[in-house]
């Protein structure tokens, strides 16, 4: 996606607004696949106790020096660092950025994942459904084939995602996607507005686990396990074969 323009930024101004001294104006996001909703910017502020099983699970089995990708407002990076962890931390919103900085996250990058290079991590994240910055599965194949490159030897992969298959089948179990289009069901369109900033269109994806295990392979990575969440959602873990 490459780095953010502030115009277009409309996540990165509401971390930066609810931080600073705006709390009430909400994110509106918008999709092809389900009506509008709402987000609140207080959620991307949470601390560990209030962060879904899944999250908790992630951030418990980091280790080494961490590489959070799309890292928001930092708050899985503070919580790392008060265990005394390394931790770099990557978004492409330049408000975001100086929010993490402010909050005491002591090394961001203002940087696209898929830009950084000559450096190697031992757990990598890719949390709150991280994977989906790859916007498609050739989009995957490619963010797993680099993430590969920026991986010690024996580090790890922690990145979960959801399998939107029960938005697409009937009160029967019986499944409408349509087989012949070139679209995969779990690429969805979004795009974000916050007071007057109105985000870019983008692609975000939700992968099945399948087409994970599958793209990992090819990709020479293997996924060691698979835990299960509460709203078909899953926490996958990565390592090099």
């Amino acid at each position: 996606m490459g780095v953010l323009t502030r115009e277009h930024d409309p996540m990165g101004a509401a971390i930066w607004d609810y931080y600073t001294a705006f709390k009430d104006h909400q994110i509106t996001v918008k999709t092809d696949i389900a009506e509008d909703e709402e987000l609140s910017p207080a959620y991307l502020f949470r601390d560990f106790d209030q962060m879904p099983d899944i999250e908790q699970l992630a951030l418990d089995k980091a280790s080494g020096h961490v590489l959070d990708v799309g890292a928001g407002a930092g708050s899985h990076a503070l919580w790392l660092q008060e265990k005394e962890l390394k931790v770099t931390a990557l978004d492409i919103s330049p408000f975001a950025c100086q929010t993490m900085k402010e909050r005491g996250v002591q090394d961001v990058r203002l940087i696209d994942v898929m830009q950084l290079k000559d450096e190697q991590f031992d757990t990598i994240l890719l949390l709150m459904n991280g994977l989906g910055i790859s916007g498609t599965p050739q989009g995957l194949d490619l963010l797993l084939n680099h993430l590969g490159t920026l991986l010690k030897p024996g580090g790890q992969i922690l990145a979960d995602s959801a399998d939107l298959h029960h938005l697409f089948t009937d009160e029967n179990g019986e499944a409408w996607i349509d087989l012949n289009s070139d679209k995969y069901y779990g690429q969805v369109e979004y795009r974000l507005s916050y007071r007057d900033v109105e985000g870019i269109p983008f692609n975000w994806l939700f992968v099945d686990q399948e087409t994970l295990t599958l793209t990992a392979q090819k990709n020479k990575l293997q996924v060691v396990d698979m835990i299960e969440g509460s709203h078909h959602d899953y926490l996958s873990v990565l390592k090099k074969i």
